[in-house]
């Protein structure tokens, strides 16, 4: 393979910007082609940047639209959890109703517990029989007396 050959070889094989990139740089015949070649160049480079300008700008926007879908996500879930206490949550005329119901049943209990003790308790059983006979004992006393 020829020199010539190969230093086309190469140069056809780089990238595009690589080549015109190398081409601003070497000394051309004329100073208007090489002018033409810069502004060319220097147009492209532009693009380039302004390609990257817009895929930051579209990656910040894709960003702050999944910053937002997660605030208001969290917002949501926020309302949500109130709106859930609510709903599950006794009403204020329930917990009234609530609390007056355990009111009673600890009136109840207290009741049965008193009433409880004194069946359980056999020395007032035994006193008021103990009444009770020596009133009969003394009724019948009586009537033998009479």
């Amino acid at each position: 393979m020829k020199p010539v050959d190969a230093v086309v070889a190469t140069v056809s094989s780089l990238p595009d910007e690589v080549v015109d990139t190398i081409g601003t740089v070497l000394p051309s015949e004329d100073s208007v082609s090489e002018r033409r070649r810069k502004l060319k160049f220097l147009e492209m480079q532009e693009e380039l940047i302004k390609e990257e300008e817009k895929k930051k700008e579209k990656e910040e926007k894709a960003k702050q639209k999944k910053e937002e879908k997660a605030n208001l996500t969290e917002q949501e879930a926020g309302e949500e959890d109130l709106a859930l206490k609510e709903m599950t949550g006794p009403t204020a005329r329930q917990e009234e109703e609530i609390i007056l119901a355990k009111q009673h049943d600890q009136e109840q209990l207290c009741n049965i517990s008193r009433t409880l003790a004194v069946l359980a308790s056999a020395s007032s059983v035994s006193k008021e029989r103990q009444e009770f006979l020596s009133l009969v004992n003394k009724e019948v006393d009586a009537m033998l007396e009479n």
